[in-house]
């Protein structure tokens, strides 16, 4: 099952993705996810985004270069985790 959600760019346009895993980083006070879009299920490999969110008005922005690192290092973590309970 897809875990699909409507999203607004920092421009305002809507667009349709799917999140892959959310996750926050308390040393920020942000949320984060990561996720695909128009991902049609008919390739072998998806591009993966991540991107800040903000959970009342689903509007994403770019992730300030200075918590890229702490960023990209949690989702991977994560991602980690999730492949080895499965």
């Amino acid at each position: 099952m897809k875990n699909e959600k409507i999203v607004y760019t920092e421009t305002g346009e809507e667009i349709k993705i799917e999140i892959i895993l959310s996750f926050s980083l308390e040393e920020y006070n942000k949320n984060y996810i990561a996720y695909t879009i128009n991902d049609d299920d008919t390739l072998d490999t998806a591009v993966v985004l991540i991107s800040e969110i903000d959970p009342i008005t689903n509007k994403i922005k770019s992730i300030a270069f200075e918590e890229k690192d702490a960023v990209l290092k949690s989702y991977e973590e994560l991602k980690m985790n999730l492949f080895e309970n499965n």
